[in-house]
């Protein structure tokens, strides 16, 4: 494209008769190339690997069960929308809560911030959007990675299985 404008700007420049014919074209691919510019993402996304060896303290809990969330977060509405999928027959007893905790690093716990009421979002895969208010800290936090996904269970009511929400791109504030 920038080879196209400077051989469209050589010929405006060395024929002094067709210049005038040619401003206006050269003026609109000008204008066309910065209108072109892809504008900044307003949703980012995360895929956390959920497992019982991120659990405080690690693999203490004798749980084989796996798991894998995808999770987005548009800057613009608040929405957070999530696809929460784990192998609840290899859990060691059926799960009774799933949350998202924060702020937490790998290996440190934080209260649970948004709860996915099992009424709401029941059984394997739980699926949704929804918008908590959240505070500017908070969505740092989340691009920072220091959420977590936790599914709880009966015999492991702290945590069976867990997942660091990491960011696949943050955003510049």
């Amino acid at each position: 494209m920038q080879r196209f404008l400077k051989t469209v700007a050589v010929m405006a420049l060395s024929n002094t008769r067709g210049r005038s014919a040619l401003i206006a074209p050269l003026a609109s691919m000008l204008i066309l190339a910065l209108w072109a510019v892809p504008v900044r993402a307003q949703t980012f996304s995360f895929t956390p690997l959920l497992n019982s060896g991120q659990e405080p303290p690690p693999n203490t809990n004798n749980s084989k069960a796996l798991g894998v969330a995808f999770v987005t977060f548009n800057i613009a509405t608040g929405e957070l929308c999530f696809s929460i999928t784990f192998e609840d027959d290899k859990l060691t007893s059926p799960e009774t809560a799933a949350h998202f905790h924060f702020p937490a690093p790998p290996g440190a716990n934080a209260p649970a911030q948004i709860f996915l009421v099992p009424g709401d979002f029941p059984g394997n895969p739980k699926n949704g959007c929804l918008t908590p208010e959240l505070t500017a800290e908070d969505k740092r936090d989340l691009f920072r990675g220091l959420w977590y996904v936790n599914i709880h269970t009966e015999v492991n009511p702290g945590g069976e299985i867990r997942g660091q929400v990491l960011p696949q791109m943050a955003p510049v504030f």
